[in-house]
């Protein structure tokens, strides 16, 4: 059974906006606006992996806003059919939060990392093409 998680964000359809103009992901379904025309929940999918997008009322205390996200990454792993060398320029020429440049680790994994608008942080990787 795959495992979804949902980050707590301050602006919903704001959080959709850069994880699809920002990070690669595409719109998967978002809940129908609420009575003041708000997004509260809305998924994001790049390849097999989900992020659920949902509001911070209900789920994290004023003093605790600061807090979400603290030592937890997210590590969206990219499948073959992914080229991960377009889409970290097209993060970086988007303007996308970048916390650690692309490069090839000594186990053979190619990876960056990045921070979305709520603090989350993600690590896009992906296993580095034999040559």
């Amino acid at each position: 059974m795959p495992l979804s998680l949902i980050l707590a964000c301050k602006d919903v359809a704001a959080a959709i906006e850069y994880y699809t103009r920002k990070l690669g992901f595409v719109l998967a379904w978002q809940m129908p606006p609420n009575d003041k025309g708000e997004i509260e929940f809305a998924g994001v999918k790049l390849g097999d992996a989900e992020i659920l997008l949902g509001v911070t009322t209900g789920f994290v205390a004023d003093e605790n806003m600061d807090k979400r996200g603290t030592g937890v990454q997210l590590y969206v792993n990219l499948g073959a059919d992914h080229d991960i060398d377009a889409l970290y320029q097209a993060a970086q020429s988007s303007g996308a939060r970048i916390t650690k440049q692309i490069e090839t680790r000594d186990w053979g994994e190619r990876a960056f990392n990045a921070s979305d608008l709520d603090g989350y942080s993600l690590m896009f990787a992906q296993a580095a093409k034999k040559e």
